[in-house]
């Protein structure tokens, strides 16, 4: 309920400025917000969750049971994207364009946790566009090799050499 509710505050913020954003720029920020997501999805899952050992036994409790609902409290996100986007986006850019790059990226994070709850709670239909992220994403849990961080989509796997295919 918070992500949605932020993101449509942000891009409204970078659109009643002093100095507003226009809709073009705010599009673009909002799509780079949505790139940029992807990307720290893989980063976050390869480097962080499967890294440091305090992270990975936190994460390792979603592989040892993936339908349980373990994720990360909203101080820890909210924190992250903060720190991660907003921050660095403003002292980059400017603050109208740090909003709509920020409500991109929660939106992705959104959209990420969605897709990971359906494809590990919901039966599919075979073939379908989610049943492939899911037989993608089983190949990350049971795999013979670490591959397929992402979820969303399979692109920063292609591009850093790790994907395996269904």
């Amino acid at each position: 309920m918070f992500y949605p509710l932020a993101s449509a505050a942000l891009v409204g913020v970078a659109l009643l400025l002093k100095e507003p954003l226009r809709w073009d720029e705010a599009a673009f920020g909002f799509a780079c917000g949505l790139l940029l997501w992807s990307l720290a999805e893989y980063v976050i899952h390869r480097f962080a969750l499967h890294g440091p050992a305090y992270l990975a036994a936190l994460h390792d409790m979603h592989h040892a049971d993936p339908r349980a609902l373990v994720g990360s409290p909203l101080w820890l996100s909210l924190g992250s994207i903060c720190l991660g986007s907003l921050a660095p986006v403003w002292l980059l850019v400017g603050f109208g364009s740090a909003c709509t790059v920020t409500a991109g990226l929660m939106l992705g994070y959104i959209y990420f946790g969605a897709l990971h709850h359906v494809i590990h709670h919901h039966r599919l239909k075979r073939g379908g566009y989610l049943w492939r992220l899911k037989r993608r994403h089983t190949r990350h849990h049971y795999g013979k090799r670490p591959c397929n961080f992402g979820v969303v989509t399979s692109m920063w796997d292609r591009v850093f050499g790790t994907y395996c295919p269904e």
